[in-house]
């Protein structure tokens, strides 16, 4: 499983992560600096081996489950 976080504004893909806990650490980063704009626009999916798209949370639900997941330490983005 792997995850992506994407702008749905812009539809442009922000990053992708190969653990959970990372891309919710960027997403939290993200909403850090960007707050006026963000978690509005963020999404943050999961990609199965398949190739098959789930969306984990978006928008507001994003930023809560972003701030209430612990650090995850070093991101390793693929």
């Amino acid at each position: 499983m792997s995850y992506e976080l994407w702008d749905t504004e812009t539809g442009n893909l922000v990053e992708a992560f190969d653990d959970e806990t990372d891309a919710l650490t960027a997403a939290r980063e993200l909403i850090g600096l960007n707050a006026d704009v963000y978690p509005a626009m963020l999404t943050l999916l999961a990609v199965d081996e398949r190739g098959e798209l789930t969306t984990v949370a978006a928008g507001d639900d994003l930023g809560a489950l972003a701030r209430s997941t612990p650090d995850g330490g070093a991101r390793h983005s693929r």
